[in-house]
């Protein structure tokens, strides 16, 4: 089983009477990915500044690898990588000199210094830009930068702000790509904040939806599913139209929500998936019908974020109107 490598417990912070962090309770599996969800102001990046001891907070507790956020604030910053929402970069300083800076600061020796930036450079296709000053680059440059800093202590666990964000494809999917390599082969933990729901699907083993600072749903997104009012819609797609397919579902239980002869297709809400699919297919078959494509439609991180968002918002104003 793993181990949890960051807790919290009641984790509060108000500023001026404002909650921007709302009694947070959460758990953090080692070398798992975690994504925290939000709007903006939802209180994600302060989540983040409590965690790694930035800010104290104004109740409650927060443990990261083993350390108290109130008064071990330095030794997690020591073992934890951080990517804020602007590249903390010397912008007068070549990307070279940045990352070999950045490992000075976390005291490795030099002839292993050296060859971390090397590997770095080579990993993030930056070796071509290694004498260059940051702040003459594009901004997807600095943020893959940003990133080759934030690791190059290879620190056990990283916080991660929008990390693709301003990425082309190709450097987003490598970034994704070593995100998974770093918790699988490295067991390193990585809690990341985004915007970007369909990444997060991708990426993270679990994820946390936060509203106006409450965390208001976590789990993987096929927990978080089977919150929706949202049905699962399963479409059948054949190779030609028959008329026996009309026939078919006119004199079965299953009714046809959407028929599309054009696109040789029909739409169907599907009661006991597991059991009733196999026995359309047995029947259609029997049929002579050629069956291209079964194909269920599942509630995405889209929909689930939106309609619990939405929904909570919607609970809080009926609740203010009482």
């Amino acid at each position: 089983m793993s181990k949890s490598v960051m807790e919290t417990q009641g984790l509060t912070k108000n500023f001026n009477g404002l909650q921007a962090v709302n009694a947070l309770d959460l758990k953090i599996k080692e070398s798992e990915i975690f994504g925290l969800l939000g709007p903006n102001g939802a209180g994600k990046t302060t989540t983040v500044r409590l965690l790694t001891g930035m800010l104290e907070p104004s109740s409650g507790s927060a443990s990261v690898l083993g350390f108290d956020s109130k008064t071990h604030s330095n030794q997690i910053r020591e073992n934890v990588g951080i990517l804020t929402e602007t590249p903390s970069l010397y912008q007068r300083l070549s990307v070279r000199d940045n990352l070999d800076f950045f490992a000075k600061v976390h005291n490795i020796p030099k002839e292993e210094r050296d060859l971390r930036v090397k590997n770095l450079l080579k990993q993030f296709n930056i070796a071509d830009k290694e004498n260059e000053s940051a702040g003459k680059l594009s901004k997807g440059m600095r943020q893959k930068v940003a990133i080759a800093r934030a690791i190059i202590h290879s620190p056990e666990m990283l916080f991660l702000d929008e990390p693709t964000g301003s990425l082309s494809p190709e450097a987003a999917k490598m970034v994704r790509e070593l995100i998974v390599d770093l918790t699988k082969n490295e067991n390193r933990t990585v809690f990341i904040n985004t915007h970007n729901l369909s990444e997060a699907e991708k990426l993270c083993s679990r994820v946390g939806i936060l509203e106006r600072g409450k965390l208001i749903a976590i789990g993987k997104p096929s927990e978080l599913r089977s919150l929706l009012h949202t049905d699962i819609i399963t479409v059948f797609r054949f190779k030609t139209w028959d008329k026996q397919i009309s026939d078919y579902f006119s004199t079965s239980s299953i009714k046809i929500t959407d028929e599309d002869k054009e696109k040789l297709s029909v739409t169907l809400k599907l009661e006991n998936i597991e059991e009733t699919t196999p026995k359309i297919i047995k029947d259609l078959s029997r049929l002579d019908l050629d069956i291209t494509e079964v194909r269920h439609n599942r509630p995405d991180l889209e929909q689930i974020y939106l309609e619990l968002v939405n929904g909570d918002n919607h609970q809080e104003e009926m609740e203010e109107s009482k």
